[in-house]
């Protein structure tokens, strides 16, 4: 089995993350994109899969976070360490392992295609996906 670097760089992620939080709710930017009333359900499910996995307290704490979130409010302390940890752990694990990296790449680019799309021309034959079972990881 061969290595492949992937130059994912975890540190200037969470730089952005930290200068994303540090400048404030009035300086957030989502690029044209609204948060909708599915994505945020799909949010809020995936998360309860993995309550299991995490304390209570950071269950909430998390949970709160990503509401906050949604309203368009600033995570308070507490909040953003428990999305900040959760993401630092599926960061590490997506950078150590190869598949899930070239899995994640793979869906991101589908997510951007379908943003560019125009809604009206609808793809035929594409191949169906499986979610990922947020259950099998361990935080």
């Amino acid at each position: 089995m061969t290595f492949q670097s992937t130059s994912f760089d975890m540190g200037s992620v969470l730089n952005k993350l930290r200068s994303i939080q540090e400048a404030g709710p009035d300086a957030v930017d989502m690029g044209g994109q609204d948060i909708d009333n599915a994505s945020f359900t799909r949010t809020m499910a995936r998360l309860a899969a993995i309550k299991d996995a995490v304390g209570e307290d950071h269950y909430n704490a998390m949970r709160a976070g990503v509401r906050s979130l949604y309203m368009n409010r600033r995570p308070n302390l507490q909040q953003m360490t428990a999305l900040i940890e959760l993401l630092e752990t599926i960061l590490s694990y997506v950078a150590e392992d190869n598949a899930l990296f070239q899995r994640l790449k793979t869906d991101l680019a589908r997510d951007k295609a379908d943003d560019t799309a125009p809604a009206s021309a609808p793809e035929i034959g594409a191949p169906a996906t499986a979610q990922p079972d947020m259950r099998q990881l361990k935080v």
